[in-house]
């Protein structure tokens, strides 16, 4: 028995070797536009990690309470759902690098709108047009990156994406998060400037990725009908990923924005620990970005994606029980790399089982999918948590939610694979 532990371990270590070299491999031989998106991809991640916790951080600092803040959270997120409807369509007919643009230009303003005074009208809508931007430029990135490269590579590029955008992110949260509190302490700045002095900055950072995206080829586009391409085999995958999309999403409303909070007012955690937390927590997952994509080879993707999602729960839910913060640190980083990391598989599993033509749509349902269980959800738990941030069954529902939609994801896809033939067969490589 411990011969075959020793096996297995030393087995997962040797491909986490040579998956970091598949993907360094991969980087240093990709086109002008693959490495344009892996660099916008790093701006965007600076973006989307100043809209979790050091937002909510920095909305908390301004007196709104938890109810307030799931208000703004639950309408801004609907925002997304909206341009959901039909962003995905749009980029399919349109072009994706014109909806990708768009979705950028929405982000921007928000951050614009966010370094106004106090108003929480205002903030709703600067991060309505954040979830609108996000809505748009998502489906539409990663539709446009399987235009340019082999199904075969397809995971790689996701991972070297995946990598940029996650280091951007930690990056982001750890000043974000750290830097206020540490003004506050050293130089006297109130909590709320200091936050609002890290917006300033980072609606600077979300106008650099349109510096590498204007010089990226898109595709013509074909004029033909989408709706064609939904033929039954389309809709039943579209449907069944959707569905365990809105079951992780509803779970994550209740927990995951929360966290921050928890770990401050639950846990009596300071500013100094909470940044010490997400940022190993993050830069451990874009490590692994760069290397789990040689991971699927062991038992395929929809094992590797289910297998860790459902992994994932037992550090999530064990979280509020922990004494001891370095505790905590440890099972949310263990909790965030299981959950997360599968995410360049995942995409590229998605892209390669769809037609090219309804990509960006079928990934714009799915997450549309996802947007409604999450914003319905973060409003009642804006309610439930009632500024009482000690409480352990918004994690238990959490983690029920997340086993059942990766149980479905698993039991129906299990029996698709990425490089089958006909509908869901993919692409070839487009050359500049």
């Amino acid at each position: 028995m411990a011969e075959g532990n020793s096996w297995s371990i030393s087995g997962m270590a040797k491909a986490g070797q040579d998956g970091a070299k598949a993907t360094a491999k991969y980087y240093s031989q990709s086109s002008g536009d693959e490495r344009r998106l892996v660099k916008a991809s790093f701006f965007t991640g600076i973006t989307g990690g100043i809209l979790w916790y050091p937002l909510f951080l920095y909305w908390d600092a301004l007196g709104f309470s938890s109810t307030e803040i799931g208000i703004m959270g639950a309408l801004g997120t609907g925002a997304g759902v909206i341009s959901l409807l039909v962003g995905g369509y749009l980029a399919d007919k349109m072009g994706r690098k014109k909806l990708y643009i768009i979705g950028l230009g929405s982000t921007a303003l928000g951050f614009l709108l966010f370094i106004t005074p106090m108003n929480i009208v205002v903030f709703t809508i600067a991060y309505a047009l954040t979830s609108m931007g996000s809505s748009l430029s998502w489906p539409s990135l990663i539709a446009l990156m399987a235009t340019k490269t082999s199904a075969e590579k397809s995971k790689y590029f996701y991972g070297v994406q995946g990598f940029a955008n996650q280091m951007g992110l930690t990056i982001a949260m750890f000043f974000g998060v750290f830097g206020p509190p540490f003004m506050e302490r050293e130089y006297g700045t109130e909590l709320s400037a200091g936050y609002n002095l890290v917006f300033v900055a980072v609606a600077l950072c979300a106008i650099a990725p349109f510096l590498f995206v204007f010089r990226i080829v898109d595709q013509k586009k074909k004029q033909s009908r989408l709706i064609l391409s939904y033929d039954k085999k389309m809709r039943e995958r579209l449907f069944v990923y959707s569905l365990q999309n809105s079951l992780i999403g509803i779970g994550a409303a209740f927990v995951i924005p929360w966290l921050a909070l928890i770990f401050t007012e639950g846990m009596g955690a300071s500013f100094e620990w909470i940044a010490i937390i997400f940022t190993l927590a993050n830069a451990v997952i874009a490590v692994g970005w760069f290397i789990v994509p040689r991971f699927s080879d062991f038992r395929g993707s929809v094992a590797l994606i289910a297998g860790c999602q459902i992994a994932s729960v037992a550090f999530m839910v064990a979280i509020p029980y922990s004494p001891l913060l370095i505790g905590v640190a440890i099972l949310y980083t263990m909790r965030s790399f299981l959950m997360l990391v599968p995410q360049p598989v995942l995409n590229a599993y998605v892209m390669n089982i769809c037609t090219e033509e309804i990509r960006a749509s079928f990934l714009a349902v799915s997450q549309l999918a996802w947007q409604l269980g999450y914003s319905a959800a973060f409003a009642l738990a804006g309610t439930y948590w009632a500024d009482d941030y000690s409480k352990v069954s918004p994690f238990w529902i959490g983690g029920a939610l997340y086993v059942a939609g990766s149980i479905i994801f698993f039991a129906y896809f299990r029996r698709i694979s990425e490089f089958g033939p006909a509908k869901g067969a993919p692409t070839k490589t487009v050359p500049e």
